[in-house]
């Protein structure tokens, strides 16, 4: 007669940690996979740049142009494959009323007489990111100088 053994796994605490870590990896594969389907509708929209963003004129090698406000007070950031420097020097010979009121961070800003309109153009891989915003016909009140601390 045919006795059958029943065979029971032991698992060892190795055993044990492999079989949960795996488990883990197999649960958030599944969690990002399904999360990835479902982008939140407020993300900006990635636009074709235009030739100038309210009074600021737009470099015509900008790329990835993203407004993010419209409206006043009205923003845009666009990416150039140029230097922040060269940036920075084309944007003070393009529109004197623009100055260099500080640099941080690797980020310099330049602000128009009036103080509605502000440009931060910082490095971003090999090129620069610039950040437009225009405040709008009124006077803010004066900015700080910004320094390097």
């Amino acid at each position: 007669m045919y006795k059958s053994k029943r065979q029971t796994m032991k698992f060892t605490p190795r055993k044990l940690i492999l079989v949960t870590s795996l488990m883990v990896m197999a649960s958030s594969l599944v969690a990002t996979d399904s999360m990835a389907t479902t982008a939140p509708e407020s993300q900006p929209q990635i636009s074709s740049c235009p030739t100038e963003f309210f009074a600021v004129k737009i470099h015509e090698d900008a790329r990835q142009c993203q407004p993010f406000d419209t409206e006043m007070p009205a923003s845009l950031v666009y990416f150039i494959g140029d230097t922040p420097d060269a940036i920075v020097a084309y944007y003070l010979a393009l529109m004197p009323d623009l100055s260099l009121k500080g640099e941080h961070n690797e980020r310099v800003l330049l602000v128009n007489d009036a103080q509605n309109v502000r440009v931060v153009v910082s490095p971003d891989g090999d090129g620069a990111q610039v950040d437009i915003l225009v405040l709008g016909s009124e006077t803010p009140a004066p900015l700080a100088s910004l320094t390097n601390d």
